[in-house]
């Protein structure tokens, strides 16, 4: 059998493959550190996410001390 050279993914749109695809390479690195920033960046988008601020180039603890 031969793997399928296409993959349908419900909610990915055709411009977003290029980014997924960069997303997964970057998370399958062998050297340990481009996972690890991959990793770290999407937890800082995700929070972001949730909590529903509207980025203004600061990390959420920067912007809690000036408060």
């Amino acid at each position: 059998m031969h793997p399928s050279r296409q993959c349908h993914m419900i909610g990915i749109q055709p411009q977003e493959l290029a980014w997924v695809r960069l997303l997964i390479k970057l998370l399958r690195h062998h050297d340990p550190l481009p996972p690890e920033l991959a990793r770290q960046a999407l937890t800082y988008v995700d929070q972001i996410a949730e909590s529903g601020a509207v980025p203004d180039g600061m990390r959420p603890a920067i912007r809690q001390q000036q408060a």
